[in-house]
């Protein structure tokens, strides 16, 4: 097997922290032409300094190196926060279109982190501890079945990021890593835009051009069953102040985090948005699939309107982001010995 060498997991640690950071952080636009912004470079550089901290820490843990994240952090928030936060907030009634449906339009940011759904405690550089995103059941874990269960805990032993439980052995990687992404998890990552226009919501996605056509006339699913996508397939639907946008047909071939929480091909999804705040989204998804879990559950989050707080004048535009130009993450996975991840099914 490979040894993983301070060159492949200083590339590897590197690109994750720079798609982790442009997806999160304020853009500046540049007007000019040929001349990279100077945000973009303090990006770069900080990517770079995380990755290089990450491999001194990883085969010099006697010596001292900056990181992104200390042992001390502060825990991240989650579900739990956002309960307590969402509980003090007065009632709202959000402003509407020129159609009469809640305006959500605008650039939203999301969770700050997602290693994990669950709760968890400080692992690395890159992975502070945090609450759990989980609002029901009560506990704030996965109710999988025991051989969902059982298969989560073998795809986390192989990790090899130093993950509670892990054997060394290098199983999967984390299917985001080939600028891979799956609904739901591309949504409460956050980073997009939203756009509507009668009948329709569109979701922009930072990350490697990814989007999301909601239409909300009333139409139904169209598709086969045998019809399997990344994204979905999603129909939406007005009740009130919320936006409900059923989702059916996911592919199942990417995680709900970076430690192997996972959804089948049969999964089905029903996300809630609600502007609770001039500038929060109140976001709840419900994760039903009988042939992993023991009853549905819930994650929910809030979502940030960009920059509001700052009073960026640029929150409203959206750069390219090209996940895949110049990313070598995969090929760097595969020559240490990580495989592509198959989806899950039941034993037979």
């Amino acid at each position: 097997m490979p040894i993983a060498t301070p060159t492949t997991i200083s590339a590897a640690i590197t690109t994750r922290l720079y798609v982790h950071m442009r997806e999160f952080y304020p853009r500046r636009a540049t007007r000019g032409v040929g001349c990279a912004p100077e945000a973009l470079v303090r990006l770069r550089r900080m990517a770079m300094m995380a990755a290089g901290a990450f491999v001194l820490v990883a085969f010099h843990a006697s010596a001292g190196a900056q990181a992104l994240f200390s042992r001390d952090a502060p825990k991240e928030p989650g579900a739990p926060s956002w309960a307590i936060e969402r509980a003090k907030l007065p009632p709202f009634v959000p402003p509407r279109t020129a159609d009469g449906v809640p305006d959500f339009r605008g650039r939203w940011a999301g969770t700050p982190g997602g290693d994990d759904i669950e709760e968890h405690d400080y692992v690395d550089i890159s992975s502070p501890p945090e609450e759990t995103f989980i609002a029901d059941p009560p506990g704030g874990k996965v109710p999988y079945q025991p051989w969902a269960l059982a298969k989560r805990n073998e795809i986390r032993a192989g990790l090899a990021r130093g993950w509670p439980g892990q054997t060394g052995e290098r199983l999967y990687a984390d299917p985001q890593t080939y600028c891979l992404y799956m609904t739901p998890r591309a949504t409460y990552r956050g980073g997009f835009d939203i756009q509507q226009g009668p009948g329709y919501v569109l979701v922009l996605y930072n990350f490697s051009h990814y989007s999301r056509y909601i239409p909300t006339d009333g139409r139904p699913h169209a598709l086969s069953s045998n019809v399997k996508l990344w994204m979905g397939h999603s129909r939406g639907r007005w009740d009130g102040h919320t936006l409900v946008v059923d989702v059916t047909n996911v592919n199942g071939l990417n995680w709900l985090d970076q430690v192997g929480n996972f959804v089948s091909e049969n999964v089905h999804l029903v996300e809630r948005f609600t502007l609770v705040h001039p500038n929060i989204i109140d976001y709840e998804v419900t994760i039903d699939d009988p042939q992993v879990f023991t009853r549905p559950w819930t994650i929910r989050l809030p979502f940030r309107r960009a920059a509001a707080a700052q009073g960026d004048r640029y929150a409203t535009e959206m750069w390219e982001h090209a996940c895949h130009e110049g990313n070598k993450a995969g090929e760097h996975m595969r020559g240490l010995g990580f495989k592509w991840f198959p989806g899950v099914g039941p034993p037979r």
